[in-house]
């Protein structure tokens, strides 16, 4: 008669979790014995292979305590966070503050953060998918990469995605990205009207054919200087944003022109730009372009401030909307820059 009850009292326990959530606890094996009139050893049985299922864990003095409902999908309260870069994400002083957004949204969620660092290439910042691979998550946000062909592999795992941080050049991938072009506009006109500054360069990426969206700073700044002026190739020169990248692209620019400003794509770089022109004694107003503000900032500074934090809370809002109701478009969404000229 026992035997005939297991299966019986395993679909009843079945139900119960599949009530209740991750962390709750079980009756004690003796009050279930009681309430469905069974041998309290049916019960530790049952209990036992619900436990080696993964649905359960029992343990000394705690109780038996519930891991999973058994119509989840494995990783269905994960969300993986797929960050490129070459170093720690959550201590880069631009991408960290991004993190540090999702990770706020999804620690108030029933969903956890797990990250997959992944890396490209250095020299041609092209990824090789055969080296990477994606955890059982519920959805992806993708926070730096931005070769066609990795998001599209990663969109074919038909689990809600999207991108935070740059433009992508494709339309058809949700995201969270900052817009620089007003507040590039804004440093432009401040420069050269406030500042009387005629000869104003701009550094950092020029060409980027991974994602030639990333030129946006490029594009603002050209379109804004040529109200002014006649745009001059010899004060654009291209930089990565990557420290050590800095001071080199400074030392090229000034041996083809000699600016009275400077728009900085990344202010990662900054301190080693402002080495160079000091070392020169040079002294000009520099424009930073993400607004991390450097420890020690050049006398004339001032910045485009990325809202940051918001872009990375947004993008966690808009994926665990997505994942809760699947079916729906997530679509593209810019943040405006802002621009804070020095007081």
């Amino acid at each position: 008669m026992e035997n005939r009850r297991q299966p019986f009292l395993q679909e009843e326990l079945k139900k119960r979790i599949m009530a209740g959530k991750r962390g709750d606890l079980l009756p004690t094996a003796a009050e279930l014995a009681a309430e469905y009139g069974v041998n309290i050893k049916t019960v530790n049985k049952a209990l036992n292979q619900l436990a080696a299922a993964g649905l359960l864990e029992r343990k000394r003095r705690t109780g038996t305590v519930i891991l999973g409902n058994p119509q989840e999908t494995p990783g269905r309260r994960i969300v993986e966070v797929v960050f490129s870069g070459f170093v720690d994400p959550f201590l880069h002083p631009f991408w960290g503050e991004l993190l540090k957004g999702i990770h706020e949204v999804l620690a108030d969620s029933d969903y956890r953060l797990i990250l997959n660092h992944i890396r490209s290439n250095p020299e041609t910042h092209l990824f090789d998918l055969d080296r990477i691979e994606l955890s059982e998550a519920a959805g992806r946000i993708t926070v730096g990469p931005s070769e066609k062909r990795l998001l599209d592999w990663i969109r074919a795992t038909k689990r809600p995605m999207i991108a935070a941080g740059d433009e992508l050049a494709d339309p058809e991938i949700s995201s969270v990205y900052f817009d620089f072009s007003k507040a590039i506009t804004e440093a432009v006109v401040y420069l050269h009207r406030r500042r009387g500054c005629r000869r104003i360069a701009f550094l950092g990426y020029v060409n980027n054919l991974v994602n030639p969206a990333a030129q946006q700073k490029l594009y603002a700044y050209t379109l804004a200087y040529q109200k002014f002026e006649q745009l001059d190739m010899n004060l654009v020169q291209e930089c990565w944003p990557i420290p050590g990248h800095g001071g080199p692209a400074t030392e090229q620019l000034l041996k083809k022109s000699r600016p009275d400003a400077l728009i900085v794509g990344s202010d990662l770089l900054i301190p080693e730009i402002d080495a160079v022109l000091r070392k020169r004694k040079i002294r000009i107003p520099v424009v930073g372009c993400d607004g991390v503000v450097p420890r020690e900032p050049p006398d004339d500074y001032s910045t485009v401030q990325a809202p940051r934090r918001e872009c990375g809370r947004l993008a966690a809002e808009l994926l665990l909307k997505a994942v809760r109701n699947p079916g729906g478009k997530i679509g593209r969404h810019p943040l405006a820059a802002v621009f804070q000229p020095k007081n």
